[in-house]
């Protein structure tokens, strides 16, 4: 059978779907399954993929995602590729597909959080466009032979609030890649540790977050917590904020300003930016405490890389995060910067507890690979094509 998938949003430029479709690509390339699949890639990145050509096709597709143009220019390109099946990696799939096909749902996001600090564009325009998401997610599940959830929570999200049948629902949970820096010793040597010190300003014990900076990953109550536990509790730690530089960052940024008025807490707030892979795994490695409060999750694999580094987690009791963390992490109300503060300083306060966590969060995150997770879309290209 030859399949299509769409990978236009591939690699970590992409942030969390990106990931997903490159380390899809990736561990399909280390199976034997009989399968052929044509890959509609952006051209940068098809210039830099270098793939078993008996087995992957490569086709440029420099169609713009979120607009228009996915819908007119990608159902050709899908009809002269000829493939038997296509799969795609988020929701934009064209109106009108020419081929039977399946998508993944990472989360309902825009469907719950329709909200103007959600976008930087005029107000009038991210209604249009809150809209034109809806009518295209809608269209894609229910033409969809099958739609793929990565939580059992995405799947009762899109059964509660789009109808979507139970049966035509397969949970593929994501997995974790495996660790750039070694797999055994899990903290940094002392010569990265000063790499990090002299490239970010970590000059202390430091709880890490990682991720965007939107609305419902809840950052600002997260500075709040911050400034309570350097005042109530007395913790002289640092707070590093990891994640490319947006507006949404900036907004984060002023908030932290405006807050942490005392100079010595607020210089204490580390924003990073953008990093590299190798930059971002030693930021885990060497981190006290990985914090997660964000409000919604489909998934949430930032926690569960924390925790396959052997980094004691603290996230919010909210979303996908206690199906996908299940024991291995602390759980916080979201809306609760007390709570996060309290629930923060007793786990990265105490070793016993910290290391108890981090223990359960390196068994757990054993359960999460890419070959699963490849293994069980495959399952679904079978099953739907017999």
């Amino acid at each position: 059978m030859r399949i299509g998938i769409d990978c236009r949003l591939y690699g970590t430029r992409h942030r969390g779907i990106g990931r997903y479709a490159e380390e899809l690509v990736l561990a399909l390339a280390k199976r034997s399954d009989g399968h052929r699949y044509t890959l509609f890639v952006a051209g940068e990145v098809a210039d830099a993929l270098s793939l078993d050509p008996s087995r992957f096709t490569v086709v440029r597709a420099d169609v713009p995602h979120y607009g228009i143009a996915e819908h007119l220019a990608m159902p050709g390109l899908i009809r002269r590729a000829r493939v038997d099946l296509m799969h795609f990696t988020h929701f934009n799939v064209p109106y009108w597909c020419p081929a039977p096909y399946i998508v993944t749902i990472h989360d309902l996001i825009a469907f719950h959080f329709p909200h103007e600090r959600a976008t930087t564009l005029p107000l009038w325009q991210y209604r249009l466009k809150v809209r034109g998401f809806n009518r295209v997610l809608r269209n894609a599940v229910k033409k969809a032979r099958a739609v793929i959830a990565v939580s059992e929570f995405v799947k009762r999200d899109m059964v509660r609030h789009l109808g979507v049948p139970e049966e035509k629902v397969a949970v593929v949970h994501l997995g974790v890649e495996q660790m750039l820096l070694g797999t055994d010793v899990m903290r940094n040597t002392p010569q990265f540790d000063r790499l990090l010190s002299e490239t970010f300003g970590i000059a202390k014990q430091y709880l890490l977050y990682v991720g965007s900076a939107y609305p419902h990953k809840n950052l600002e109550k997260l500075i709040d917590a911050y400034a309570l536990l350097r005042a109530r509790h007395g913790r002289n730690w640092q707070l590093v904020l990891a994640g490319r530089t947006d507006a949404f960052y900036e907004r984060v940024r002023a908030y932290a300003d405006s807050r942490l008025a005392e100079s010595d807490v607020r210089s204490d707030v580390i924003f990073t930016g953008e990093v590299s892979e190798s930059m971002l795994d030693g930021l885990y490695r060497s981190a006290k405490c990985f914090v997660f409060p964000s409000r919604y999750e489909g998934f949430g694999l930032p926690a569960l890389e924390a925790a396959a580094r052997g980094v004691s987690v603290v996230c919010a009791k909210a979303g996908s995060l206690p199906e996908v963390m299940a024991d291995a992490a602390e759980y916080v109300d979201p809306e609760s910067s007390q709570d996060i503060a309290d629930t923060i300083s007793r786990v990265a306060g105490s070793h016993k507890v910290a290391d108890a966590l981090a223990s359960l969060g390196r068994e757990r995150a054993k359960r999460f690979t890419w070959e699963k997770t490849a293994q069980h879309t495959v399952d679904v290209y079978n099953r739907i094509m017999v």
